[in-house]
């Protein structure tokens, strides 16, 4: 019986000292991030446009230039070309 109970305390020590160092990884992680400049957002970096019909702002390189302006392609703004 006392083995059994040796090896039960030995094993809730180990998962102790387990938890406490995932928080000390934790908590060094996050002082990094926090030092750490912010990252940018993915993605494209392109002006926004406005359809000159129904209004939507879109990226520059999702749009289509037309004589009157920029135009989005949407199905519905286009058909009444």
């Amino acid at each position: 019986m006392s083995k059994l109970l040796f090896w039960v305390l030995v094993f809730i020590v180990a998962l102790i000292v387990w938890r406490l160092w995932n928080i000390r990884q934790w908590n060094a992680r996050r002082r990094h991030d926090a030092s750490s400049p912010p990252k940018k957002k993915p993605g494209r970096d392109e002006p926004m446009v406005q359809c000159v019909r129904c209004g939507v702002f879109l990226p520059r390189g999702d749009a289509r230039l037309t004589h009157n302006g920029y135009r989005c392609n949407d199905e519905a703004c286009n058909r009444h070309d």
